[in-house]
């Protein structure tokens, strides 16, 4: 007789949604999982990638879990970029070519950042801060760089602005809002921290927003121009206005859908 088959649960995506996915269901079932990702073979934490580009942490201080606890929970790790999704066939493919049928699929792909259309917005240089490749981005962007611009102001771009800070790269934050962060704090709250940013040398542009990227003679960033006709010298510029969902993978099906994801 033939042994019958485990269902088999696929999670595109190890950041925290998808990782507690799979940890859940292997407490509650013996499936086999699967867990997908291009962005990094073994789960971390996405908010610790500040304290490596400051020194303060390596990439192995922030995972959370051993390198052998996915065998020990026979948690499969696949990593590798998804390009299309087969509900059909119930199939997953990969850009190298692969292909991992499923029964149950479950899409944590998490967000990117957002961009608004700005002329030069993708300019060498301009990037936003969310993935462990943007950290690599930065540390590729950032030296020698004499000053910095970051748009948006949440939490992602006063992270960034510290991070360059603790690098000695002289920053200048545009912030749309009349205060820091004041869509959710109260208005005092809002002065208080807005007057702590700019006591620690931040060059904060209050109620200013980005009109467009110059770029110089060798395509490179050289400069931003803003909502109030203000040309401001970078050579790097952060994009940190929010995010929005990831899911360009589920845009491409080659077969009419026949099973929902979870």
């Amino acid at each position: 007789m033939f042994k019958k088959q485990k269902p088999h649960l696929v999670i595109i995506g190890n950041g925290v949604a998808g990782v507690t996915t799979a940890r859940r269901v292997r407490e509650r079932s013996d499936m086999a999982i699967t867990i997908i990702s291009a962005e990094s073979r073994y789960h971390f934490s996405r908010t610790a990638l500040m304290y490596i580009y400051m020194g303060h942490m390596r990439f192995e201080d922030t995972k959370p879990f051993p390198d052998w606890y996915w065998e020990q929970n026979r948690i499969n790790l696949v990593h590798g970029f998804v390009t299309e999704i087969d509900t059909g066939n119930k199939r997953v493919r990969l850009q190298d070519g692969r292909e991992i049928t499923y029964d149950k699929l479950v899409i944590a792909t998490g967000s990117q950042p957002n961009k608004f259309g700005w002329p030069g917005q993708d300019l060498p240089g301009v990037q936003g801060l969310y993935s462990l490749q943007d950290l690599q981005r930065l540390e590729e962007n950032t030296p020698r760089i004499r000053h910095a611009v970051i748009v948006g102001g949440g939490l992602i771009g006063i992270e960034l602005a510290e991070m360059l800070m603790s690098r000695n790269i002289p920053v200048t934050f545009l912030v749309r809002e009349r205060y820091f962060y004041d869509i959710i704090l109260p208005q005092e709250e809002a002065k208080l921290i807005s007057r702590h940013i700019l006591e620690h040398g931040v060059d904060l542009r209050l109620s200013t927003e980005l009109k467009e990227i110059l770029p110089g003679p060798d395509g490179h960033v050289r400069a931003v121009v803003t909502s109030r006709g203000e040309e401001i010298a970078c050579q790097f510029v952060g994009l940190t206005v929010g995010v929005h969902p990831n899911i360009d993978v589920v845009k491409t099906r080659p077969s009419k859908p026949t099973a929902a994801c979870w």
